[in-house]
């Protein structure tokens, strides 16, 4: 089903038609759209939990409320921003259930599997610092290389906005600084 010339952040594909057969109770077409997206949905649980065992967590979580509230996804739109929106939804109701996990210092470093540099032990200290959506929107720019328009669709901001919550974050991110 992976088309390599579609953009899956923004362009919908077949995805309208298989979000309508799985809400018709279609489970090969649920699985097949949960399937589609699991390598970008997995980047972002961990970009937005910092650790490995947390990801998972809610990874999983994220895949079970997409089964729940598949009614919710907008007619005719993109499956994949639907998707991380609930994962970063998710994200955030796990921090304020849990508040030691907006602490960066309780970030496992070891689920990176490799030993840090100081200088990448300290950027990766900053990341753990920043809002879940500031790392979201981290995320999208660095390691999804979206371009702003597309971020802001899927972050449902103005362009402007995008750039300007970016340049902050890049400039946190420089000087080591928590948010």
């Amino acid at each position: 089903m992976h088309d390599p010339l579609r953009r899956p952040w923004t362009e919908p594909g077949r995805d309208p038609q298989h979000v309508y057969d799985a809400q018709r109770g279609d489970l090969a077409a649920l699985f097949t759209l949960l399937r589609e997206y699991r390598r970008e949905l997995w980047s972002v649980c961990f970009a937005l939990t910092l650790d490995r065992t947390r990801a998972e967590r809610l990874f999983h979580e994220t895949l079970l409320r997409a089964a729940k509230n598949l009614r919710s996804v907008p007619n005719g739109a993109a499956f994949l921003p639907w998707l991380v929106r609930l994962a970063a939804n998710g994200a955030t109701s796990s921090q304020r259930r849990d508040p030691a996990l907006k602490d960066p210092a309780s970030s496992d470093r070891t689920a990176l599997g490799t030993e840090l540099t100081a200088e990448q032990s300290r950027a990766l200290h900053a990341f753990a610092g920043l809002a879940g959506q500031d790392r979201l929107l981290f995320a999208l720019a660095a390691i999804e290389r979206l371009p702003y328009s597309e971020i802001g669709a899927i972050t449902r901001r103005e362009n402007n906005a995008v750039i300007h919550e970016l340049a902050q974050v890049r400039a946190r991110l420089a000087h080591g600084e928590a948010a």
